[in-house]
C-alpha cells in the first residue's frame, strides 16, 4: 500500500505495510515537517496498516482535526473526502492506485478556529492536564501512593522490576523498568515508565515502543541495517504543565506479535521511551531486551534430537520467515550419506509451514519436502511428539 501525504508545502511517500512517520514542526524529529506556528515540534503520528492509513494526534497544543472533530489519543482511519488538520495546516492524503484523496481545503472554517483557539487557551492555562492515573489497576503487592510536587497523587514503581534503564536532560529523568530481560515472541511486555521534571516545562506526551534492529553484511565490505517498530503505545496523553519535582510512575503492555526475530549476532531489540516536551528538548530512554521464539527453538531442539547440530538460523528482517542449516557431526557425516539439512520456515496466519531440503553427498539436486502445522496444535504437542515428525520429514527425505 502507497499513500502519497502532504503538510503544507512538504511532501512524503508512505509506502508498505507496517510503515510510520511523524508529521510536525521539526524536521529533526519528523520526517514531515512544514515550518508552521500552530504545528507542535512533534505534532502527529502516520502509519500503514493491514491495508489502511492510520492517524494519532501526539498531544499538540492546537490538536489534529478529521472533519472538525478532534482527535484526542485514539487513532482514527484516514478516508478519502476527510478534511483533516493539524492546528492551522491542512493535511492531504493521496492513494495512488485509484486517485482518491482527502479533501485539502485551504481556508479554515469560523467554527474550527474557535475551537483550536478554545483548545490552545485551555493548554495555556494549565487545564489541559488528564486525570493522574487510575489507583484502581492491578497494582504488584506492596505498591501504594506518592505525592509529587505539584500535588498530583501517582503509583511509584514496583520494586520487583528491577531491571532498569534510564535517560535524562536538563528537562527531566525518564526511567524504564522490566521485571526481566529476556522475553517471548507471541507475549505481551509489560512494564513502567518513570518521568521526574527537573524543570517546569509543558509536556505533550509520553511513549514507549517496541524495536527491532536488523543488521547484516553484504558484498564488498558493505553493510546495512533496518529497524521495525512492532507495537508504539501512547502511556500518557497531555498536553500538561510539569512542575519542578513530579515524579510520574506509569505501566505500560506493548504487543510483541507471533513469529518475531530472536536475539542473535544480526538482530537486537530495544524498547524505547520518550517524554515529548513542548519548545524544549525531549527526554529519551533505551532498555535492550533478549527476544526469544519458542516455535523456532523447538524445531532447532527436534533437529538437535536427531544429532543434527545446529550451524546458524537466520531470520528475515521483521521475523516471519526463517532459514536453518543443520549438520550431522563431522565424524558422522560420510557414514550417513549427507552434507547438512536446511529449513525454511514461514509463519502463515494460524500456520507455521516448514520446508525440509537435503543435501544429500553424491547427489545433484537437493530432494524437498513440506509440512504445514497448525501453531495451536504445535505449541500444544510435547517435544518428543515433535522429534517423532520431524524425523518422519527426514526419513522420507532419505528414501
Amino acid at each position: 500500500m502507497t499513500v502519497q501525504l502532504q503538510l503544507g508545502t512538504a511532501q512524503l511517500k508512505l509506502e508498505g505495510e507496517g510503515a510510520r512517520i511523524f508529521a510536525g514542526r521539526d524536521p529533526a524529529a519528523c520526517q514531515l515537517a512544514h515550518v508552521d506556528p500552530t504545528l507542535s515540534r512533534r505534532h502527529a503520528e502516520i502509519w500503514l496498516a493491514e491495508g489502511k492509513a492510520f492517524i494519532r494526534d501526539l498531544g499538540s497544543a492546537n490538536g489534529t482535526w478529521v472533519d472538525g472533530k478532534s482527535l484526542g489519543h485514539e487513532p482514527a482511519m484516514l478516508q478519502p473526502g476527510q478534511q483533516v488538520w493539524l492546528g492551522h495546516v491542512p493535511l492531504g492524503a493521496t492513494w495512488p492506485i485509484d486517485g482518491s484523496k482527502t479533501a485539502m481545503a485551504q481556508n479554515m472554517p469560523p467554527e474550527l478556529l474557535a475551537l483550536i483557539a478554545a483548545r490552545k487557551q485551555q493548554v495555556d492555562a494549565g487545564t489541559a492536564a488528564p486525570p493522574p492515573p487510575s489507583t484502581s489497576q492491578a497494582m504488584p503487592a506492596g505498591a501504594s501512593q506518592s505525592v509529587s510536587a505539584s500535588g498530583s497523587t501517582s503509583t511509584p514503581l514496583p520494586s520487583e522490576l528491577a531491571y532498569r534503564k534510564q535517560g535524562s536532560n536538563d528537562n527531566g529523568v525518564l526511567l524504564l523498568a522490566l521485571a526481566q530481560d529476556t522475553h517471548f515472541s507471541g507475549h505481551n511486555i509489560d512494564g513502567y515508565v518513570e518521568f521526574t521534571a527537573t524543570d517546569s516545562e509543558n509536556v505533550a506526551c509520553i511513549t514507549v515502543e517496541l524495536v527491532e534492529i536488523h543488521r547484516r553484511k553484504a558484498a564488498l565490505g558493505q553493510s546495512w541495517e533496518k529497524e521495525h517498530v512492532w507495537d508504539r503505545v501512547l502511556v500518557r496523553q497531555g498536553p500538561w504543565k510539569a512542575k519542578h519535582g513530579d515524579i510520574l510512575p506509569l505501566p505500560f503492555s506493548l504487543r510483541c506479535a507471533a513469529g518475531t526475530s530472536m536475539t542473535n549476532r544480526e538482530v537486537s531489540w530495544e524498547i524505547r521511551g520518550q517524554v515529548d516536551i513542548n519548545w524544549a528538548s525531549d527526554i529519551d530512554a533505551m532498555i535492550p531486551i533478549t527476544m526469544r521464539n519458542p516455535d523456532i527453538e523447538r524445531l532447532r531442539d527436534a533437529m538437535g534430537a536427531m544429532d543434527y547440530r545446529v550451524e546458524d538460523i537466520e531470520s528475515s528482517p521483521a521475523g516471519q520467515r526463517f532459514e536453518g542449516k543443520f549438520a550431522p557431526p563431522a565424524h558422522m557425516a560420510k557414514d550417513w550419506g549427507v552434507n547438512n539439512v536446511k529449513l525454511e520456515i514461514e509463519y502463515l496466519g494460524a500456520n507455521l509451514k516448514v520446508r525440509m531440503k537435503l543435501d544429500r553427498k553424491g547427489l545433484h539436486h537437493d530432494p524437498a519436502l513440506d509440512q504445514v502445522f497448525e501453531l495451536g496444535r504445535l505449541r500444544a504437542a510435547s517435544q518428543p511428539e515433535l522429534n517423532v515428525t520431524i524425523k518422519s520429514m527426514l526419513d522420507q527425505l532419505l528414501k
